[in-house]
């Protein structure tokens, strides 16, 4: 599975990343006309807040090509024969030592560019959160603090926790999206992004003043558990974009791609905690990494799902003590529900579309983007070991994304959504598909 660092498709896509970051607040006159009229119209503009979704979307790809190890392949294999940089004049020996420049210099130079917008977002904005949606940029944070240590990440992720910390939220503690607009509705974007924050940095820095006085407010399950019991479809067990307690209504599309991708981000970093908190507590228990356990926990985890509709944990399931935080709600469990879920929509090019059961639909590299790194992450550890054929997926999902690039640029991403089941299918370069894919590229190993 994966393809080589080398690949010089992948390396345009980063270097288009990082000029997109650094591009991304210039707006030139031709946009700003059009964000007027769009104005006019009752439809949505750009924000002036730097770190919005779309900067923290190009903020996660880069982050996630930076922390990423090389993928170590045999020097004498012919998978990638026709994308990647031939070698084969140098010994093993030499490839080696070129490609771990290559990592050290992507590793620089992405590090580079979320360190400078950090240092923008600073200066020209003042250190401002405007929006739940800057918890994707604080994920990015504390993932280029713990590569970095430099505390400027850490600070930076500290403001952006103390903003959810007191961010409205409806009877059940479920972030409110848009307050701002006299709304009590719950997003999928909402929820996914600031999972992936609570659960990223309550595990970054468990032992922090601001995550022990937290209580339960910084906890990713509780966000998840909300939106399945209320956001969800019971007879497809597709998502819709949204649903509001004040009304009881689900809102929006059923199945559109990036609120499935949004939920299935949050879900998967949260999982990917809850095993790396537990692994961290189980470290010298032998009888927890028992082979039998790990052939066992996916089949009773689908049993248990099927049983408790609401994903509680059940005394006798194994994966227990990997639940997340102290809801007793099997994160790992509905993760692999998410990931048959979105292996069962694939499409027969690697992609998924912009409504994920419309397999036959147009494909959304935004969606495909989301949904691969979502699979990808969960996959490197190891909460989907007995899924089939999950490799052959993976290397058709990679193949897939570079297939939709053009110099470097991502294309045919659907548009910005204006609100609940409003979708212009107008299909791009956007900044939500150029990070998005260029995470899940990093992460597909």
């Amino acid at each position: 599975m994966g393809y080589r660092v080398t690949d010089e498709r992948y390396k345009m896509v980063l270097d288009r990343t990082v000029d997109d970051l650094l591009g991304i607040m210039n707006v030139s006159l031709v946009q700003q006309a059009k964000d007027v009229v769009k104005r006019f119209m009752g439809r949505s503009v750009r924000t002036k807040d730097p770190l919005f979704w779309p900067a923290g979307m190009l903020m996660l790809g880069l982050v996630s090509a930076a922390e990423q190890e090389v993928y170590k392949q045999d020097a004498s294999s012919e998978e990638n024969d026709g994308k990647a940089v031939a070698m084969k004049e140098h010994s093993e020996d030499e490839q080696a030592t070129v490609i771990k420049q290559l990592d050290v210099e992507i590793k620089s130079k992405c590090l580079a560019a979320i360190s400078a917008h950090l240092d923008m977002w600073l200066k020209s904005y003042d250190g401002k959160i405007d929006f739940v949606d800057d918890a994707l940029s604080g994920v990015c944070f504390i993932r280029a603090y713990e590569l970095t240590h430099e505390d400027k990440f850490k600070e930076a992720a500290d403001k952006i926790a103390q903003f959810i910390l007191t961010a409205p939220r409806d009877e059940q503690g479920t972030i409110i999206y848009n307050p701002g607009r006299n709304s009590s509705n719950i997003f999928a974007d909402g929820v996914g992004q600031v999972s992936m924050f609570m659960a990223a940095y309550t595990s970054a820095f468990s032992d922090s003043d601001i995550v022990i006085s937290s209580g339960s407010r910084l906890d990713a399950s509780k966000q998840i558990k909300n939106f399945f019991e209320m956001g969800v479809d019971k007879k497809s067990g597709l998502n819709y974009h949204g649903y509001s307690l004040h009304d009881n209504q689900k809102k929006g599309l059923l199945g559109w791609g990036r609120a499935f991708g949004w939920l299935y981000m949050g879900v998967a970093e949260a999982a990917c905690a809850a095993i790396k908190s537990s692994d961290e507590a189980n470290d010298n228990n032998d009888q927890f990494r028992d082979s039998k356990i790990s052939a066992d926990r996916g089949q009773t985890n689908d049993n248990y799902l099927k049983v408790a509709n609401n994903g509680e944990c059940r005394g006798d399931c194994p994966d227990r003590k990997r639940c997340f935080m102290n809801s007793g709600f099997n994160i790992t469990g509905l993760y692999r529900q998410m990931s048959r879920t979105a292996l069962e929509y694939q499409r027969a090019d690697g992609g998924w579309s912009w409504q994920i059961q419309g397999t036959e639909g147009h494909i959304d590299m935004s969606a495909t983007g989301m949904i691969a790194y979502s699979l990808a992450r969960g996959y490197n550890a190891g909460i989907l070991d007995n899924v089939e054929d999950i490799d052959s997926s993976l290397d058709n999902a990679a193949e897939c994304m570079l297939s939709h690039t053009e110099k470097g640029a991502v294309l045919d991403a659907l548009s910005s959504c204006d609100d609940f089941g409003v979708h212009y299918q107008t299909y791009g370069h956007y900044p939500w598909g150029q990070g998005a894919v260029l995470a899940a590229l990093a992460v597909i190993r």
